[in-house]
């Protein structure tokens, strides 16, 4: 797979680093002020908005996966909403034992329950493709499991997303698609029914591999940097991203219709099914700001919104399939041709925090508020309640949501010691955290039991994807303390 793609920057260029790479100020998995990835007890990956420029992709999980070796990044199919919303993992671990933060505050999970045997099933994960890769300053990266200083949602590492404060502006507008030679799928020359026992249809091949031109992907987005006062600081990204679908699937070759040597055989598109990236179209915001208080303290405050449409595929289904048969017609085919199902995912993202700190004679002192949500809602468009009939149920349904929210008080207080023992430094914190989660019922077509329920094994519930019911739906909170 090959990919193209330009940049153009615009505005003032960003300033260049002050420090070298061994040099660098480091805040991940330490309390003291003043360490540096050279001296640092623990292995850093520190990767800075330079590299993140010239890595030639613009979503924050794949510039990861190419740049950091122990981060992987699947990109499943077939696997209903983690389609649309990936999980990503650090070390082969599960995706909810990553530690993500934003400016070192703990950012929210996504409110989609991985399944389907994509990596990370039955665990949550943080959507980082919300973050926009032009408003990171720099990303560092714990590869060492960190639950010691961090807690158990560490036991993979520690994912610290630094935002931009800088001044000044960059403008940039990117875009790529892929050009595949599929090896091993062949191209379809024709197609001939049969009467044969099976008959499935006689197919005939060029002898040359497949090619795809497909997955194209546009991007803009733009950063600006303000000053607030003499020190004070407003950092604003806006981001705007369509990609277009990739399908690496191959032929079905089996028969498509009821019967034996139906001729339309011969013009039904072998290439039904889809397998590969969904449609997505993304729009992120994200802030930083910051402002002196005297001469000791700051006011700062960061938050984002984001939103995505994205669909993804299920399996083709047949003309002859069950799943496809009207039984208030005689079990004719609702769809004539057969139909491939789509789950649309509509996700909004949201997150805001703000604080205070300073230092208070030796101690280095941190007063916060953080805030988060994630909301998915879900939709089926080309389908149907097969156990309705074709009269009774929509082709287009609106499947139900999951819900999730946290929000945390912090506070934080360290200083270093001296006391002959090399260094020495004293933490001290206190956390609430609130977290909510909610499963929200789909319309009454997208999960009912109709009265063909059942009949030749007619599932109920719209196809590829059953609505959430009444009797899933659920609505709950907790609380936790640590200090």
């Amino acid at each position: 797979m090959t990919a193209t793609g330009w940049t153009a920057p615009a505005f003032a260029q960003d300033g260049a680093d002050e420090t070298s790479e061994g040099a660098t100020i480091i805040v991940t998995g330490t309390r003291r002020t003043d360490r540096t990835i050279a001296d640092s007890t623990v292995p850093i990956d520190v990767i800075t908005s330079e590299s993140l420029q010239n890595s030639g992709t613009t979503e924050t999980n794949r510039l990861l996966n190419q740049l950091v070796p122990s981060f992987n990044f699947p990109q499943p199919s077939l696997t209903d909403g983690t389609d649309s919303l990936r999980p990503a993992t650090l070390r082969g671990l599960s995706p909810d034992q990553v530690l993500v933060l934003v400016n070192g505050k703990r950012r929210h999970l996504s409110s989609l329950l991985n399944l389907n045997g994509s990596v990370g099933r039955g665990s949550s994960g943080v959507d980082m493709n919300t973050i926009p890769p032009l408003a990171i300053e720099r990303i560092e990266v714990l590869r060492d499991g960190a639950s010691s200083q961090y807690g158990s949602d560490a036991i993979a590492g520690v994912i610290n997303i630094q935002l931009k404060k800088r001044e000044g502006g960059r403008a940039q507008v990117s875009y790529g698609k892929y050009i595949t030679t599929m090896e091993d799928v062949a191209q379809v020359a024709s197609v001939a029914p049969t009467t044969t026992a099976t008959g499935d249809p006689v197919i005939a091949y060029t002898g040359k591999d497949r090619e795809r031109r497909d997955g194209g992907t546009i991007t803009f987005a733009t950063n600006v940097g303000l000053p607030i006062g003499e020190s004070g600081y407003f950092n604003f990204t806006a981001e705007y991203k369509d990609r277009r679908p990739t399908n690496r699937s191959g032929p079905d070759i089996r028969r498509n219709y009821a019967g034996t040597g139906d001729i339309r055989e011969t013009t039904f598109n072998r290439y039904s099914h889809r397998f590969g990236d969904g449609e997505s179209k993304d729009m992120n915001f994200f802030f930083n700001a910051g402002a002196d208080v005297g001469t000791d303290w700051e006011l700062y405050s960061f938050g984002s919104y984001g939103v995505r449409d994205a669909n993804g595929a299920g399996f083709y289904r047949r003309a002859l399939d069950v799943r496809n048969a009207d039984f208030a017609n005689g079990g004719q085919p609702f769809y004539p041709d057969g139909f491939l199902p789509i789950i649309t995912s509509t996700i909004h993202d949201i997150a805001i925090a703000g604080g205070l700190r300073g230092s208070a004679g030796e101690w280095n002192l941190d007063l916060s508020v953080n805030y988060g949500s994630n909301r998915l809602d879900y939709g089926v468009e080309s389908s149907f309640n097969t156990s309705l009939g074709g009269l009774a149920s929509p082709r287009k349904f609106e499947a139900g949501g999951l819900r999730s929210g946290q929000t945390s008080v912090n506070f934080d207080a360290a200083r270093d010691l001296s006391l002959g023992l090399g260094d020495t430094t004293l933490a001290l914190g206190a956390e609430w955290r609130n977290e909510n989660y909610k499963i929200v019922p789909g319309q009454l077509e997208s999960y009912v039991a109709g009265p063909f329920a059942f009949t030749n094994g007619a599932a109920p519930g719209s196809q590829v994807f059953p609505g959430f019911s009444p009797t899933t739906a659920i609505d709950e909170s907790r609380d936790s303390f640590a200090g």
